[in-house]
């Protein structure tokens, strides 16, 4: 059993904390490395000043809802315990769609891509450094049924 989901999680109250390239760089590995610990594999992702989109595709019994408030924690006492960051990360809600086809993921993929390019913060999306685009993680592919429209 799995299912893939795109999250928008806002920071609180939109505090604009990953203006902070050291922040934005360990949630980066804080999202990655969250798929050593928990059945989750991540696709896409941007990570703006004040929230940040993920592709994700939950394996087994995990609710989105759960795996998000884990990585959610495990970020916040990451920043606490490395930069003395001891104020609230996340709102408590985040938005989650659950991508159900190709052109559901299609439509994520863009979203996610574009959204530095929208607000003026690079020409292209592979220019923005706290996105999967431009990233030098390795990403894991999507699942078969999304690929129709978005090859891996």
């Amino acid at each position: 059993m799995s299912a893939t989901h795109f999250i928008t999680a806002p920071t609180f109250h939109r505090k604009r904390l990953f203006q902070n390239q050291k922040y934005g760089d360990l949630l980066t590995e804080t999202l990655l490395s969250f798929r050593e610990s928990y059945p989750v594999q991540i696709h896409d992702y941007v990570i703006m000043p004040d929230h940040v989109h993920v592709l994700l595709t939950i394996y087994g019994d995990l609710p989105a809802n759960d795996a998000m408030q884990k990585l959610q924690r495990h970020f916040a006492e990451q920043v606490a315990q490395q930069f003395g960051y001891n104020g609230e990360v996340w709102e408590t809600s985040f938005h989650n769609d659950q991508v159900n086809n190709a052109e559901d993921c299609a439509r994520c993929v863009k979203k996610i891509h574009s959204n530095p390019v929208r607000v003026g913060f690079c020409d292209k999306p592979g220019e923005y450094r706290m996105s999967s685009k431009a990233s030098r993680w390795v990403l894991d592919p999507l699942p078969e049924n999304l690929r129709e429209l978005y090859p891996a």
